[in-house]
């Protein structure tokens, strides 16, 4: 940085050396063609090679200070553009802007009967969905009770052995175990299908893969009548009901068979009696009549049993097992169509609650913006109206009674410990500027400091603002990071911005408005003392201001500042003519000068 400050003095003094010397050139040849051209000095030392452009100064951090109504809404107090927000006004809150809020605070007010409405048609839908499981858990309990009564019902008639073999062939469950298990599997896939969202088929679907529903028939079986009788006669050491009443049935008839045995000796031995006299007729009828009724008891008791066997046993064991079969069809039917009172009661409750929460956030949203009406000071800084980096700010006013809309910038408090410069490189110089690369920062306001910084950005792309009234204008958005703090500088300052390129160690340099391009060559007049010798050299780099020599010309020499006219190098020539039908091997043909930016 020290270096550049005193190659600038250097500059200055060599130009100042430069208009001496030609004014002691004029001095010296008087109206001679050559003193008409200033001349300059090869010199040999070192040469920056550097990129200059001017900009603005930028805060690198803001905090902006935008809207948050939905609304448009007016500006009631605005504090002061300029003001300098410390630590004590951020610790008491300081109110920078406040907005207008009527319109809120009527829409708060509206909305808050909506909202009461829809709490109430939130909390009746979730009270709804818990009656609705409690009785449905009731119902459940109700007729899984009346299936397994019918179980035990048909088991403790037919034995538990026969009503199990029976009820295995039938596909149904045939103890209360099997039974107790075909519930829980029933009431779990129940309790996974509610857990599911309403509406999830995919999760419906892989909960009835994931749990095997047992599925009792619903319809007559297709299939011959069965014959109970083996049952009933297999099975004479169970203890069923039925084996029981067969028992007893047979006791009878066999008791009656006894007695039938025992009327008739008795009706025999009378008789033999009665023929010799020993008992009377009458005493004889009687015991024939006894026997008679004897023999009556037992063909009743044989009927009995008979009746039993083919209707009575075989009615009742279709009756018991077509009510535990009828019982299970409850249960399933209870469960579905409780799978489906809380399916309804479960959508329900969602679409209260999606309600609920709609409402909810709204009325939140309503409250947030009532307080971002009043803005309060969060950090400390200066305070500039609406946006500081967008350019021109047209048509958005930012003042007391000033209506603005959502997200538009009111205030914008740059973050002065951290500041750059925001320049637009020319796509001629572009490539040559890097990331990391050091930069010099030269302030108009403050012109006799120089700030130090480095390249931190640059745009991919050329700026298309910049193009819009002049296509050909192609310039890319580059931000210079600056070192330190500095309490002077201001955002919007102008600035100039030196990006340091490269270095060059002794070498030979001249200014770049010495050196002429014709076609692809480059040419500088050299000053010999009697003319102005156009000489053809080896150019390297340049600066805005010189440029390397690498081949052509020596220290010391002294080369023409500018393009000498074609007047002045005719003046410098030898005044005798060419001989007649030849020319002047010497003579030079008008070249056209460009220099090099």
């Amino acid at each position: 940085m020290i270096k550049l400050g005193n190659k600038r003095w250097w500059v200055v003094g060599v130009t100042g050396a430069v208009i001496a010397a030609i004014v002691i050139a004029k001095s010296r040849h008087g109206d001679s063609a050559l003193g008409d051209v200033p001349t300059f000095m090869v010199q040999r030392g070192t040469l920056q090679i550097n990129v200059l452009q001017g900009g603005e100064i930028r805060a690198l951090k803001n905090y902006e200070v935008k809207s948050e109504i939905e609304t448009p809404t007016k500006i009631l107090s605005l504090i002061p553009e300029g003001y300098q927000i410390t630590e004590e006004d951020v610790k008491d809150g300081k109110v920078l802007v406040e907005l207008d809020g009527s319109d809120i605070k009527d829409k708060i007010t509206t909305h808050d009967i909506d909202f009461q409405t829809t709490v109430s048609n939130y909390i009746d839908a979730d009270e709804n969905r818990e009656i609705v499981k409690s009785e449905n858990q009731s119902l459940v309990v109700d007729t899984k009770n009346t299936a397994l009564f019918a179980l035990m019902d048909f088991e403790k008639y037919l034995s538990k052995a026969a009503a199990s073999a029976l009820l295995k062939s039938r596909g149904l469950p045939e103890t209360v175990e099997a039974f107790e298990k075909s519930v829980d599997s029933l009431e779990a896939s129940v309790n996974a299908i509610a857990r599911a969202r309403p509406g999830d088929k995919e999760t419906v679907v892989k909960v009835k893969a994931a749990v095997k529903l047992p599925q009792p028939k619903t319809a007559p079986i297709p299939m011959q009548r069965m014959d109970f009788l083996k049952l009933l006669d297999g099975n004479t050491s169970t203890d069923g009901q039925a084996q029981q009443t067969l028992r007893q049935l047979n006791d009878e008839l066999l008791l009656h068979r006894s007695e039938t045995a025992v009327s008739k000796q008795t009706v025999e031995a009378s008789e033999r009696l009665a023929a010799k006299d020993f008992i009377n007729k009458a005493a004889l009828e009687n015991d024939r009549v006894n026997f008679e009724k004897v023999e009556l008891s037992v063909k009743t008791a044989e009927t009995s049993l008979d009746l039993f066997r083919k209707y009575e046993f075989p009615k009742q064991c279709e009756q018991l097992l077509s009510a535990y079969q009828q019982a299970l069809q409850k249960l399933q039917r209870m469960i579905r169509t409780n799978r489906s009172r809380l399916a309804q009661a479960e959508s329900k409750f969602q679409t209260a609650k999606r309600r609920y929460d709609m409402e909810l956030a709204k009325k939140e949203d309503l409250e947030r913006q009532l307080n971002a009406c009043v803005i309060k000071a969060v950090q400390p800084g200066l305070v500039a109206y609406g946006p500081i980096n967008n350019g021109p700010r047209f048509n958005e006013p930012i003042e007391e009674g000033a209506a603005v809309r959502l997200r538009q910038t009111i205030l914008t408090i740059p973050d002065m410990t951290h500041m750059g410069v925001h320049v637009a490189i020319h796509e001629s110089q572009v490539k040559k500027v890097k990331i990391e690369q050091g930069a010099v920062v030269r302030v108009d306001a403050e012109p006799s400091k120089v700030l130090a910084g480095k390249v931190a950005e640059i745009a991919v792309l050329p700026d298309s603002t910049s193009s819009r009234y002049t296509p050909n204008l192609k310039v890319y958005p580059c931000t210079i990071h600056i070192d330190g703090v500095h309490d002077w500088l201001k955002p919007g300052m102008n600035a100039k911005v030196e990006v340091i390129i490269n270095q060059l160690d002794d070498i030979l340099y001249v200014p770049v408005q010495s050196i002429e391009v014709d076609q692809d060559h480059h040419f500088c007049y050299v000053n010999n003392g009697s003319e102005l010798e156009r000489r053809e050299i080896k150019t390297g780099s340049f600066n805005d201001d010189f440029i390397e020599v690498k081949d052509g010309l020596q220290s010391g020499e002294n080369v023409a500042l500018t393009i000498p006219k074609r007047t002045t190098l005719d003046a410098a020539e030898p005044t005798a003519s060419p001989e007649p039908g030849h020319s002047d091997p010497k003579a030079k043909k008008p070249s056209k000068a460009v220099a090099k930016n």
